[in-house]
């Protein structure tokens, strides 16, 4: 226990480390170029803006321009109306009486009006402060009483008519106007005094509009806001300042918005910022591995090799960014990790990877789109591990996943030919590159780590091995026990996605251990058993030491740890019950104790992995078959799911992983095999 906390605070270090790398390298890769410019400075270079942006500047000019430009707010005045309306009668009032003096009482005309016309003039100013001419005053005095009537009516009329509506300052004598023109005085017999009412009318009335202050602010404060919310900005790429400009305070603003000005001490804040996005991303990442077995469970040495591997991508993004936004090695991590993980921890490690260094090509929406993809195709391709040209899959198929999605968006986005052939150039080379170095560096990753990559799989299950080249001469009946079990195994891993291409490569290693007494092993007998002349023990002991050889055997020829896993526990600690039940008969002959069982067990442990328990039902099955002569499909069935269940009772499933659906399917491809092998052919005559 001490051991595994020890390992694990060793991994936790790890994975500390490479989390402040991996922000260090991120901030790094996304802080843009800065410039030591200032207010008045001229630029040597052209600028771009590296991101879409908030052009702050122009929009808090945008927005007082709104807010200034606001017109007034006025609301109707009901008393203001209504004393017009008022006015415009008592006016009329006034006239009227000053003209009944002009009769006297003899009920004849004055013949001097002069002194009843400044009378009026006087009278009006006083109580109204309307100046009239002493031109308009004698022609209101000397109008007989029915146009007077119809003017005083009119002018009375037109007043309500204009107050009904908000009249400011500056509308006031318009809508007069507009109001008198449009009744019908001025195409009427009283047109001649249409003037007269106009000018009346605009010295009487006062505005009935009030200005509101508050809501005019109001008004202006929300031309303000509707053009912050509505922000001016600027796309990506755009030249924010050509060579030779001098630096005005909208370019500077410009520049700090992008934050391109050169600042003498670190920017915090930005990162602060990537620190946060990073940490999110990282912190899923660890709760994944947490979570998951299969990346829980692996070493301290391939740990650091996936860290390693994980940050190389990482830190080439920072140089490869320069040339195009989709430039990067990405799918180099991703080969690596479905190889030695998984296919879906392949997709969900790449995945987080990809967006983590998405800051560093600046949030580039092509990146996530033909990388997301080339992930998912990479992944699948890898950690199928399929022998069936595993190299030339990989690197093609890959290769033109990510140069058709990179077609697919630039036909969405409409661009031009120049970034067509520009990302699909970029494209290809990237995962052509990123694909082949994976390929390459796997054989360094197995001298370092015990772990296995198809391209060593393969490479051992060729038939020129020295090993299996022993194997044929020396034990033929084993060497074709060997291929029998990985035909049966590999066929169930394919059942129920295991590893089927170690399924079959280990199946023809698992039985290495009877070339140390190769005619001890009935497979590689003729007419004579040299059992027959052992003791029982003895026999045992040659029997279940092929295990142990076996394993050293593995480890002298440097076979993959995984391969000597399955070797150690391909019995399990099973026993052979045939010798078992032979000692007990001799015992009970002979009068003596029962034998203890745990004498004659193998000394294996039950199998700790899907591709192991495979290996030791297949293995099992064939030889149970093969010794029981077994021709027909419907008797294998029964016999291979007795089998079955004996391993189980035995618990030497309990730690596989397998489940019982798992359990079914390897059954039925097993029962599958030896259909085929059962098949009858058609006799010829001789």
């Amino acid at each position: 226990m001490k051991v595994f906390s020890n390992k694990s605070l060793q991994k936790a270090i790890v994975l500390f480390f490479v989390s402040i790398i991996t922000i260090g390298l991120v901030f790094y890769g996304y802080l843009p170029v800065k410039y030591d410019l200032n207010v008045g400075s001229v630029c040597e270079n052209d600028i771009y803006a590296p991101r879409k942006f908030v052009d702050s500047y122009q929009t808090e000019y945008e927005a007082v321009l709104a807010k200034t430009s606001v017109n007034p707010v006025f609301d109707r005045d009901d008393d203001i109306s209504k004393k017009n309306i008022n006015n415009v009668s008592d006016f009329f009032v006034l006239i009227r009486q000053i003209r009944s003096k002009l009769i006297d009482s003899f009920g004849v005309p004055v013949k001097d009006r002069t002194p009843f016309i400044e009378e009026l003039i006087d009278a009006e100013f006083t109580k109204f402060g309307v100046t009239l001419t002493e031109e308009e005053a004698t022609t209101y005095l000397g109008m007989s009483e029915s146009v007077f009537s119809y003017i005083e009516d009119k002018a009375i009329s037109l007043t309500e008519i204009i107050m009904v509506d908000s009249v400011n300052i500056d509308g006031l004598e318009s809508t007069v106007a507009r109001t008198i023109e449009s009744s019908n005085i001025q195409s009427s017999s009283y047109a001649f005094y249409s003037d007269l009412l106009d000018t009346t009318l605009c010295k009487i009335l006062t505005p009935n509009a009030v200005f509101k202050a508050d809501a005019t602010q109001e008004a202006a404060q929300n031309a303000y806001n509707n053009v912050k919310n509505n922000p001016i900005t600027v796309d990506r790429g755009t030249r924010i300042v050509a060579a030779g400009d001098i630096i005005t305070e909208h370019i500077y603003q410009n520049l700090v918005d992008l934050e391109l000005i050169r600042a003498d001490e670190l920017d915090f804040l930005f990162l602060a910022r990537i620190s946060v996005y990073c940490i999110a991303l990282l912190v899923v990442a660890f709760f994944f591995i947490r979570r998951n077995l299969t990346i829980k469970n692996i070493d301290l040495k391939l740990t650091l090799i996936i860290s390693v591997t994980f940050l190389i991508p990482i830190a080439v993004a920072i140089y490869l960014k320069s040339f195009s936004s989709i430039a990067t090695i990405i799918l180099f991590f991703t080969a690596i990790a479905a190889t030695y993980l998984g296919t879906q921890n392949g997709i969900i490690i790449s995945m987080l990877t990809l967006l983590i260094m998405w800051p560093i090509y600046d949030f580039d929406i092509e990146y996530i789109f033909i990388y997301a993809i080339g992930i998912l195709v990479c992944s699948i391709l890898a950690g199928a591990k399929s022998d069936n040209n595993y190299s030339a899959a990989l690197i093609l198929v890959t290769t033109l996943s990510v140069v058709g999605s990179s077609v697919i968006f630039n036909f969405i986005y409409s661009s031009t030919q120049n970034e067509f052939v520009q990302d699909i150039i970029f494209a290809s080379l990237s995962s052509l590159v990123s694909v082949v170095f994976a390929i390459g560096f796997m054989p360094v990753y197995e001298l370092l780590t015990d772990v296995v990559s198809p391209m060593k799989l393969i490479s051992l299950s060729q038939t020129g091995n020295p090993i299996l080249k022993k194997m044929f001469v020396e034990c033929p009946g084993t060497s074709q026990h060997s291929v029998m079990v990985s035909n049966l195994a590999e066929t169930a891993a394919e059942a129920i996605g295991a590893n089927a291409l170690l399924c079959k490569v280990a199946s023809y290693y698992h039985d290495i251990g009877k070339l140390y007494d190769p005619l001890y092993f009935t497979e590689n007998q003729g007419d004579y058993n040299p059992h027959n002349s052992l003791d029982c023990m003895d026999s045992v002991q040659i029997i279940t030491n092929h295990v142990t050889y076996g394993v050293k055997l593995a480890e002298k020829n440097k076979l993959p740890q995984v391969i000597i896993d399955i070797i150690r526990e391909h019995h399990g600690n099973t026993y052979p019950k045939y010798f078992y039940i032979k000692a007990c008969n001799q015992a009970k002959e002979q009068g003596l104790p029962e034998p203890l069982l745990d004498d004659f067990r193998y000394s294996g442990n039950p199998p700790t992995s899907k591709e192991s328990a495979i290996i030791m039902l297949a293995d099992t099955c064939e030889a149970a078959i093969k010794s029981a002569h077994i021709n027909n499909t419907t008797d294998a069935e029964a016999f291979i799911r007795k089998l079955v269940k004996e391993k189980i009772a035995e618990d030497q499933m309990k730690d596989s992983g397998l489940s019982f659906n798992d359990i079914e399917k390897i059954i039925m491809s097993f029962v599958q095999v030896y259909t085929g092998l059962f098949h009858e052919r058609i006799k010829y005559p001789e």
